[in-house]
């Protein structure tokens, strides 16, 4: 019984890894790559509540888990905004066209402030409470939700190289910076201690109701910008309940 979290994690893993050769192999293969990204999410949330239900916590399934990550939340999402570099990588840079085969390698800038935010989130005891800076999964679903846009509707700006450069710098800092982001997890059974969380699940059932997978990229700009807003009482709450 104390195997079955990390054989969740594995499975996570394992699914990372499909979607990740898949993509690189065809673009094309979203609708399947967005199967397995779900199925990735269902496994790291799984493998958390069977360990804390089986007694299983340790230092093998903590390190398991990130490099499962590393994977599935990290490289897989580089993957994704390269190709994105890939397809409008002819831009004008003083009236002059460049292109390169090498440009559509800076989406892998995902991957490696991925790894950093991996590495900080292992020693940082206070993440358990709330995030430091845009977890994995967050910005996985992000990236993941531009490239499904991409692929599905007309919205010049993802052909735009410099927007997507733009892009790239934002989410990589986003991953490593000191900014305080509530945790989706419910702290209590009163409102008053989970208002923010609620408040959250509310504003995501409006706008998916409206714009569908259009507003997962705007749901994620408003969960950083609620957090900004409430950063005092995420911070207040992380230090009470330690």
């Amino acid at each position: 019984m104390k195997q079955i979290p990390n054989v969740l994690t594995l499975l996570n893993l394992l699914c990372g890894c499909i979607a990740s050769i898949l993509m690189i192999k065809n673009s094309n293969f979203i609708d399947t790559a967005i199967i397995l990204l779900c199925l990735s999410l269902i496994f790291d949330f799984f493998d958390g509540f069977a360990a804390r239900l089986t007694g299983s916590n340790g230092d093998l399934g903590k390190q398991l888990d990130s490099l499962a990550d590393m994977i599935s939340f990290g490289f897989f999402p580089g993957i994704l905004m390269m190709l994105l570099f890939k397809e409008s990588i002819s831009f004008s840079f003083f009236g002059q066209y460049i292109y390169s085969n090498y440009l559509p390698f800076l989406g892998l800038l995902i991957t490696l402030f991925s790894a950093l935010r991996l590495a900080k989130f292992n020693i940082d005891q206070e993440q358990t409470y709330y995030f430091k800076g845009l977890n994995t999964p967050a910005n996985t679903i992000f990236i993941f939700s531009l490239f499904h846009i991409h692929k599905n509707y007309t919205f010049e700006l993802l052909n735009n190289f410099w927007f997507l450069l733009i892009i790239t710098f934002i989410c990589s800092y986003l991953l490593i910076a000191n900014l305080p982001l509530f945790s989706l997890k419910f702290k209590s059974k009163k409102w008053k201690d989970n208002s923010l969380v609620f408040s959250f699940i509310f504003i995501c059932l409006i706008l998916f109701i409206f714009l569908k997978v259009l507003a997962i990229p705007l749901l994620i700009i408003i969960y950083i910008i609620l957090s900004i807003i409430f950063r005092k009482k995420i911070i207040a709450h992380g230090t009470k309940t330690t």
